[in-house]
């Protein structure tokens, strides 16, 4: 009966039974996984409010046989992100960036990059308020983490830097007006101060204009990539949309 010590953040748990919880979780050492509390929605149950979504915690799971969901014998709470839970507007991002790594992440994978760099960003999330900002830059940094690349400065097929540009997830970047001219099929129009904005956070350089409306269709830039890779909105989009409605 092989035990695992690791921290984890909750992504999120469903019933089982009448007193037990699955849990899935992203894990430092294990990667992301599902694991059983036996009665966790019991109310003196041991594990308090440590199964909940965001919760950061220090976890004991072990193996049982060949059974494929691992048992988790104790969670300490490292850091619950109070704020995030009493600000509608940031558990609606927050949910996003959970269900991205839920999305993107096989089980067992290990990534310990991407780990940290979540940890990171909840803290962001639970600390500051510019969240518009911090979803773009959490999607960009977490694309490149995942091993995607798009470009932000020229066109993708001329390498051109036109004045009338359009933005393609599935080409992976900026498509000039000459070179869209023939299909403009799932071609969204982006401002050039929009992608030049995407540009210098890619390359990690300084940013010079965040207007208002750079920032809300950088926003939806980022949703779009995210919608293509998966195949289709994530279920928390809705979410977002509803909050900001």
């Amino acid at each position: 009966m092989p035990l695992h010590k690791t921290e984890a953040v909750v992504i999120h748990t469903i019933k089982l039974g009448e007193a037990d919880k699955i849990a899935t979780l992203f894990t430092k050492e294990l990667g992301k996984i599902k694991a059983v509390a036996k009665g966790a929605r019991r109310i003196k149950s041991r594990f308090g409010s440590s199964l909940e979504p965001f919760t950061h915690i220090n976890t004991t799971l072990f193996e049982k046989g060949n059974y494929n969901l691992l048992r988790i014998r104790q969670a300490d709470i490292i850091q619950p992100f109070f704020h995030i839970r009493e600000d509608f507007e940031k558990i609606s991002y927050g949910l996003y960036f959970l269900e991205l790594i839920d999305k993107f992440l096989l089980e067992r994978d290990v990534n310990k990059g991407i780990f940290s760099f979540l940890i990171d960003t909840l803290n962001h999330l639970n600390n500051n308020d510019e969240l518009k900002r911090l979803f773009v830059l959490f999607g960009i940094k977490f694309l490149k983490l995942s091993g995607y690349q798009y470009r932000f400065d020229k066109c993708i097929s001329c390498d051109d830097a036109p004045l009338i540009l359009f933005f393609s997830a599935y080409k992976g970047g900026l498509i000039c007006d000459s070179c869209a001219k023939n299909n403009r099929q799932g071609l969204l129009p982006i401002n050039k101060g929009t992608a030049m904005y995407l540009s210098n956070i890619h390359k990690e350089e300084e940013v010079t204009e965040e207007t208002a409306d750079v920032m809300n269709e950088a926003v939806e830039i980022i949703k779009g990539i995210f919608a293509d890779i998966i195949g289709r909105p994530l279920m928390s989009q809705e979410f977002i949309n509803k909050i900001k409605s």
